[in-house]
């Protein structure tokens, strides 16, 4: 009878999730579906989507998740395939490489703006180098700045991950193909990079990276405060998250808090939409 009883252990983590993630899913659902009297109405999700700004910052997050996720994954596998190789001081590398892990966003965002590094380059290349100066407020600068600074936070833990498969696979594989005279480059290429893609710690891994990157939110805001878009709605830089953010602290702006859930709530279908066909064409490539 003890025996059948296991489930009671589970019974207070069902309820901190249940009031942590089933709650504020629910009455972010209530919200989003009644006016300020309390009514049923669908119009925070008719003013949502006749909004110019939203789907601005729809269409940002889509490329600002998938692009720096593509990113995050081939500079991952790329810091992989040095540290796979005989390399002198291996370990230093190794942490070299992790430390953008322990950088918070906002930092990043921070270190990564013009102020902060885009600047001394400015500086160093046209009086040192010649060079012309380059526009910071490009959107082809800035976009790929930012694109770029988010995979190199994450890029760490796709090459930890990959690390680890790679530790697992047979060594005999890998000494067949030095027997048949395979180099380096192409036993990565035909034997590491298939056993990693087709892996489904690592397609997960993908996954919930382009989850983490479509509510990005700390590196877009150090970019919109910088480019001057502070609280400006529908910036040129505004993520869905960012856009919640505007939507609910900047009091100009005159949206309610029903608009702001509906836009919660079609972030989290989005999303939930977008990783479930990630992981479809993660798992046809690994096939």
């Amino acid at each position: 009878m003890e025996s059948r009883r296991w489930y009671l252990v589970f019974i207070p983590l069902f309820a901190v999730l249940g009031f942590v993630v089933v709650y504020p899913l629910i009455a972010s659902l209530y919200i989003s579906l009644t006016t300020v009297s309390g009514s049923f109405s669908l119009s925070n999700y008719a003013a949502m989507v006749s909004t110019p700004t939203f789907w601005n910052a729809l269409n940002i997050s889509l490329l600002y998740s998938l692009s720096s996720t593509i990113i995050a994954v081939a500079i991952g596998l790329g810091l992989t395939y040095i540290l796979t190789q005989e390399l002198r001081g291996r370990g230093f590398f190794e942490m070299v490489y992790i430390l953008p892990l322990a950088v918070a966003p906002i930092v990043v965002g921070t270190v990564w703006a013009p102020s902060g590094f885009w600047d001394d380059v400015q500086t160093f290349s046209h009086f040192q180098l010649h060079l012309p100066y380059f526009n910071e407020l490009s959107p082809l600068f800035y976009f790929p700045t930012m694109f770029l600074s988010e995979a190199w936070e994450w890029e760490p833990l796709i090459m930890l991950v990959a690390i680890s498969i790679i530790n697992g696979t047979a060594k005999e594989i890998y000494e067949a193909a030095e027997l048949h005279g395979a180099t380096a480059f192409q036993k990565f290429r035909m034997v590491t990079l298939p056993s990693v893609l087709r892996s489904p710690v690592m397609q997960v891994i993908v996954v919930l990276r382009f989850i983490d990157a479509m509510r990005a939110f700390e590196i877009p805001l150090a970019w919109s405060n910088w480019l001057g878009y502070t609280t400006t709605l529908g910036s040129p830089v505004d993520t869905i998250s960012l856009y919640i953010y505007k939507l609910l602290f900047s009091s100009p702006l005159g949206f309610s808090v029903g608009v702001a859930s509906a836009v919660a709530l079609t972030l989290f279908a989005i999303t939930l939409v977008g990783a479930l066909i990630l992981l479809r064409i993660l798992k046809a490539v690994g096939d």
